[in-house]
């Protein structure tokens, strides 16, 4: 990762000034939510995917910045609502904005940021991409909602589960990439190329995501917890395992999920169900065919240092820790 940085460390650079300088509102208080989210240690993924796209399609302008923190805007603007959803207390380690400043400072934050990144996208007078992210917030929203209709449904299966990971993660990577190539006017192979890279990327992100979330840790009790687990997230790992569990473990899983509040015991007996039946494996095995087919989809580009970056993302991707 950090040779994949160092060769966009200047654009990188831009974005952090673009941010501040984009984020132009008479109301202090949006900027220090904006700021205490924006700059709370996110891997910039999303951006970093529209400069290093830009940049393979040949792009020479500097438009890809303003993009860039478009992108992350946007992005930013699903975490503010999606932890008021979740009830959320922490994020990356620190408190969420929700907790700080409360749920209706979050919610209308965040609204702040969608249309403050429209208002941004107008000023750039491209209407195809206009057009790709209106198309690609309209999915945002439709994957949070179908995630919220599945709360707590052991019964989610795994065409459930994909739709909600394809709209509500894979598709914001997608369109990052489609950006740079929207950019670099390339032809229509590329770009739609370059749009289906960021999808499978986007669902490998998360397919690995979710398997963290059984392998990390909080601070509630001071111990391991799984959060999609207290939130009634029903991801891969679960639905796999629930598909060749008895009646009797179904039964457990389900009492877990419905729970109020669940117990270090409780996920603990939840992740021995999904250990049995071998659930993390068959999700990283997903995940896997996710970034194989990820690099495929570079095959049409020439060789270049940003097709090698972009080449190395999706194993970047699988072997995260965090």
């Amino acid at each position: 990762m950090e040779q994949i940085l160092k060769l966009i460390e200047g654009d990188l650079k831009k974005l952090e000034v673009s941010i501040d300088q984009l984020v132009s509102t008479k109301v202090g208080f949006i900027k220090e939510i904006v700021n205490y989210i924006v700059k709370s240690g996110g891997k910039r993924i999303r951006p970093i995917l529209v400069m290093l796209s830009s940049k393979l399609c040949e792009y020479t302008g500097e438009k890809h910045i303003t993009y860039s923190a478009i992108i992350e805007f946007i992005h930013t603007s699903t975490l503010l609502h999606d932890d008021v959803v979740d009830n959320a207390q922490t994020r990356r380690g620190a408190s969420t904005a929700n907790t700080i400043w409360g749920n209706e400072a979050s919610v209308l934050v965040g609204d702040f940021l969608y249309t403050k990144s429209f208002e941004l996208m107008a000023e750039g007078d491209n209407f195809e991409i206009i057009k790709t992210m209106a198309h690609t917030t309209k999915q945002l929203s439709e994957g949070e909602i179908l995630e919220l209709l599945k709360t707590s449904d052991i019964n989610t299966t795994e065409e459930d589960y994909f739709e909600i990971i394809r709209n509500k993660t894979a598709v914001l990577f997608s369109v990052a990439c489609e950006i740079g190539a929207i950019l670099g006017n390339v032809n229509e192979e590329k770009r739609l190329s370059l749009k289906e890279y960021g999808h499978n990327l986007g669902m490998a992100f998360q397919l690995t995501d979710d398997m963290l979330d059984y392998n990390s840790y909080d601070e509630v009790l001071g111990k391991k917890v799984g959060t999609d687990l207290k939130e009634g997230k029903i991801t891969l790992p679960l639905i796999s395992a629930v598909n060749l569990s008895t009646e009797k473990e179904k039964a457990l899983v389900r009492k877990v999920v419905e729970k109020q509040s669940i117990t270090l015991r409780d996920f603990e007996r939840v992740s021995a169900i999904i250990k049995k039946y071998d659930g993390i494996r068959y999700t990283s095995d997903k995940a896997m065919d996710y970034t194989s087919a990820a690099k495929d989809c570079l095959s049409v580009f020439n060789p270049s240092p940003f097709k090698d970056a972009l080449l190395r993302l999706p194993e970047y991707m699988q072997q995260r820790k965090t």
